[in-house]
């Protein structure tokens, strides 16, 4: 019988990365990002707990379809990771399925950002007011786009969707969570003229972000305050094909109870947590994710806190 997996977080050096997230782990190691669950051939994590121990999250997923994923595909798992970003990230864009399938032998990327800490000032940026694909380019030559990406203030407890096609960068002074389809293509469109140590700027990806940028992209965030209207009892932020996201506010516990129909990712984004199943007590701590497989027992999620549960319906 499958049971609530912990995974060994990967950790990703990036430019923009920052040492927040290393503080709070006690990861030395950790400066940008870290991939927390992921069966993705870039990041793919390995279990740290009970008998399966050792075992690569891929591996289970090949070996336990049915128990893993309860119907789904094992190109629908998600990918959970943790960026700290002491910088802004380049403006980028993500292709849908249709075009990864096609160019890069990958899914295609639409995410959604919870913000788990977030400096003065902090903000993100989620599309732009250029109306179509020349307009963009005309001011891309006369290096102007700073001047119509719409960039959106961003506190702990905000949420946001960007859907694959959206031109984004997460920005700086912010602990975030990403919710994503389990892919890793990114097409690079603007680094704001940042140097390497060699006083190099960063590749760009023009073309293919031309092929599937959509100027008409629309986000909105929406902020979720902790309230005692809600307690125990998860509330549904984001439901669509890639994925839902619920915010479980606790003070005391809830059961999860899975059905054998999907798998859900569990993340603690504030608070003291943890969880209960069959028996065996197991932590769920700051930024800390653990797995549940479709064919679990029930689960208790136990604390006062929040926990952000994502899967696929």
């Amino acid at each position: 019988m499958l049971y609530p997996l912990k995974l060994q977080p990967v950790y990703i050096d990036t430019v923009w990365g920052g040492d927040r997230l290393a503080q709070i782990r006690n990861a030395p190691q950790s400066h940008g990002t870290s991939w927390n669950i992921s069966a993705h051939p870039h990041a793919d994590n390995v279990v740290i707990n009970g008998p399966l121990q050792g075992k690569k999250l891929s591996e289970l997923l090949d070996e336990y379809p049915e128990e893993m994923l309860g119907g789904k595909k094992k190109s629908q798992m998600l990918r959970l990771s943790i960026l700290d970003s002491r910088e802004s990230l380049s403006i980028q864009v993500h292709p849908d399925d249709a075009y990864a399938h096609a160019h890069e032998n990958d899914e295609g990327k639409t995410e959604a950002w919870y913000i788990l800490e977030a400096e003065p000032g902090a903000n993100l940026i989620a599309g732009t007011t250029l109306k179509d694909i020349e307009e963009m380019k005309r001011v891309i030559r006369e290096d102007r786009l700073e001047e119509y990406i719409i960039r959106h203030p961003m506190e702990a407890g905000d949420f946001i969707c960007i859907n694959a096609g959206t031109l984004h960068a997460m920005g700086a002074g912010m602990l975030t969570l990403e919710v994503s389809q389990n892919s890793d293509v990114t097409y690079r469109f603007y680094d704001f003229h940042r140097k390497d140590a060699q006083g190099k700027e960063r590749k760009l990806h023009l073309e293919k972000s031309y092929d599937v940028v959509n100027c008409a992209a629309d986000c909105a965030k929406t902020s979720h305050p902790f309230t005692q209207a809600k307690v125990n009892q998860p509330v549904k932020i984001l439901d669509q094909r890639e994925f839902t996201i619920e915010i479980l506010d606790l003070d005391g516990s809830y059961m999860l109870q899975p059905e054998g129909t999907t798998f859900y990712c569990l993340t603690n984004v504030a608070g003291d947590c943890g969880i209960l199943c069959g028996g065996e007590q197991m932590s769920l701590t700051y930024t800390e994710n653990i797995l549940i497989p479709a064919k679990c027992p029930q689960v208790q999620i136990q604390g006062k806190g929040r926990v952000i549960i994502s899967y696929v319906k």
